[in-house]
C-alpha cells in the first residue's frame, strides 16, 4: 500500500470525510484505528493489521479482509454483506449484530451464527433488531420477519420487502420511494413522516398503521387492507381500491389470501366468494357474516366467532378450526351447507 494513500486518508478523516469507498489499504496498518460509521464499500483490506480497529455501524459491503489481521476489532452492526474474509484472524473480534448474506465469505470452520451475526436475504427472521440508519437499499428480502424491528430512518429504496412481517415495526422517517411491499404486514406499524412515493403496497396489511406524514404520490395501494384505526396523512382520502376492514364491510370477492386478521372485525360483512386462502383469522370476529362460494383453505379459523355466518359452498379444506370439547383440528372438507 502506498503511505501517501495512509495519510490522505488520514487527513481526510480528521477533516470529516466519511466516504472512502473502493480505497485501497492492503497491507495498511491501521492498528487502533477508529472509523465507525465510515464507508468502505469495496475497499481492499487485504492483509492489512487491524487489530483493535474500531469499524462500529462501518458500511463494509463487498470489502476485502483476505488474511487480514482482524483480533479483537470492532465490527458491531457493521455491514458485511458479500465482504470476503477468508483466511482472515477473528480472534476476539466482536461482531453482535453485524449483517451478512449468503454471499459473504468467512474463514473456514467460522460461524456466523454463534458470533451473533445477523443474516439479512429473502426469509431472514430479525424480528425485534435495532436497524435503525442503516442502509438496506436494493435488497431483496422477500418474506423476511421483522415484526416489532427497530427501522427508523432506515434507506430502503427499491428494496423487495414483498410479504415481509413488519407487524409493530418502527419506521419512522425511513426512504422506502420505489419499494415492493406488495402484501406486506404493516400492521401497527408506525411509518410516521416515510416516504413511500412510487412504492408497491398492493395487498398490503395496513391495519392500525401510522401513516401521519408519509409521502403517498404514486404509491401503488391497490387491494390494501386497513381499518378505522389505520391513520393517514392530513387530508388522504383513501380511494376505493382499497379494502376497508369493518363490521358490515362490502368486501365481495376480494383478495385477502394470506393476510394477517388476527381479531379483526367483520361482523355482518359481506365476504362472498372472497379469497381467504391461509389468511390468519385467529380471534377475529366473522359473526353473522357472508362467507358463501368463500375459498377459506388451510384458513386459521381458531378462536374465530362464526356464529350466524353463512357458509354456503364455502371451501374449507385444511381449515384449522375449533371443534367444540376438542382439541384444535384441520377440517378435510367442503362445506357445503345450504
Amino acid at each position: 500500500m502506498n503511505l501517501k494513500t495512509l495519510e490522505n486518508l488520514w487527513t481526510a478523516f480528521v477533516e470529516g470525510e466519511r466516504d472512502f469507498t473502493g480505497i485501497n489499504l492492503a497491507g495498511a496498518d491501521l492498528n487502533h484505528w477508529s472509523l465507525a460509521r465510515v464507508d468502505f464499500w469495496g475497499a481492499d483490506f487485504s492483509r492489512a493489521n487491524l487489530t483493535q480497529a474500531n469499524f462500529r455501524r462501518a458500511n463494509l459491503k463487498q470489502a476485502q479482509f483476505s488474511h487480514a489481521n482482524l483480533a479483537g476489532a470492532d465490527l458491531r452492526w457493521a455491514d458485511l454483506r458479500e465482504a470476503v474474509l477468508t483466511g482472515a484472524e477473528l480472534e476476539a473480534a466482536r461482531l453482535e449484530g453485524a449483517l451478512y448474506n449468503a454471499q459473504t465469505q468467512f474463514p473456514v470452520g467460522f460461524n456466523p451464527d454463534q458470533a451473533s451475526m445477523w443474516s439479512l436475504e429473502p426469509g431472514a427472521t430479525l424480528a425485534t433488531k435495532d436497524l435503525r440508519e442503516r442502509d438496506l437499499g436494493g435488497s431483496d428480502l422477500t418474506a423476511a420477519d421483522f415484526s416489532g424491528a427497530l427501522l427508523v430512518n432506515c434507506q430502503l429504496f427499491g428494496t423487495v420487502l414483498k410479504r415481509v412481517n413488519l407487524l409493530s415495526a418502527l419506521m419512522g422517517d425511513s426512504d422506502l420511494r420505489y419499494a415492493d411491499l406488495r402484501q406486506a404486514t404493516l400492521m401497527l406499524a408506525d411509518l410516521r413522516g416515510a416516504d413511500l412515493r412510487h412504492a408497491d403496497l398492493a395487498q398490503a396489511n395496513l391495519i392500525g398503521a401510522n401513516l401521519r406524514g408519509c409521502q403517498l404520490a404514486n404509491t401503488n395501494l391497490d387491494g390494501a387492507l386497513y381499518s378505522d384505526s389505520t391513520q393517514f396523512p392530513r387530508g388522504f382520502q383513501p380511494p376505493k381500491t382499497l379494502h376497508h376492514l369493518a363490521p358490515g364491510a362490502s368486501l365481495w370477492g376480494a383478495d385477502l389470501s394470506g393476510a394477517r386478521l388476527t381479531g379483526v372485525d367483520l361482523r355482518g360483512a359481506n365476504l362472498a366468494g372472497a379469497n381467504l386462502m391461509h389468511a390468519d383469522l385467529w380471534g377475529a370476529c366473522l359473526a353473522n357474516a357472508d362467507l358463501s362460494g368463500a375459498n377459506l383453505l388451510g384458513t386459521n379459523l381458531l378462536g374465530t366467532d362464526l356464529s350466524g355466518a353463512n357458509l354456503s359452498q364455502t371451501n374449507l379444506m385444511q381449515a384449522i378450526i375449533d371443534l367444540p370439547g376438542e382439541k384444535p383440528a384441520i377440517a378435510a372438507f367442503n362445506s357445503q351447507t345450504a
